[in-house]
């Protein structure tokens, strides 16, 4: 691993989460709108020689979802996009996932695991194994929404809720 991807890591273990913390960086023009999603790729080899790495990428963590919370006028040209991109403040963005119903308390900070599912066609699937959280993450419970338990074919308890990551996995 490079120096500057782990002392990135490390960097967000110890801050944590903080969802309204905002961050400034940048995105494509087609993603340049309030309230707009998206999971902070590992960084391409074209984007760490970029003169403005650190502003664009360099302050998300891969793998973790974000939302676009202001757009700025400001513009800077992407060699990636190979067009323009905006500067944006963005804001760690809470995702919608299963947890065991003993761990479904707001507020709570759990260990995110997958359990092996052989069930084909399940309505909750893509809850079970949500983008921009991994197995092994440390993630905050913010909200419970729901039992779903009788929605999944495999009938194990699970409530449906959103979370936020606190700790990449390593």
């Amino acid at each position: 691993m490079k120096r500057r991807e782990a002392t990135k890591e490390k960097a967000a273990r110890r801050k944590g989460a903080n969802p309204s913390r905002e961050i400034v960086t940048l995105v494509g023009e087609g993603q340049a709108s309030k309230g707009f999603r998206f999971i902070a790729s590992q960084p391409p080899d074209v984007c760490r020689s970029c003169k403005i790495f650190i502003v664009c990428m360099g302050r998300l963590v891969p793998g973790w979802a974000y939302e676009v919370v202001e757009v700025k006028d400001k513009q800077h040209y992407c060699a990636l996009y190979e067009d323009k991109v905006r500067v944006a403040k963005v804001i760690q963005s809470p995702i919608e996932l299963l947890v065991k119903a003993q761990y479904a308390v707001e507020g709570a900070t759990v260990t995110f695991t997958i359990e092996d599912c052989m069930e084909k066609n399940c309505l909750i699937e893509r809850l079970c194994r949500p983008e921009g959280v991994k197995k092994g993450e440390k993630i905050k419970i913010e909200r419970v929404l729901e039992d779903v338990s009788e929605m999944a074919l495999c009938r194990k308890k699970y409530r449906k809720a959103t979370a936020l990551v606190v700790e990449p996995s390593s």
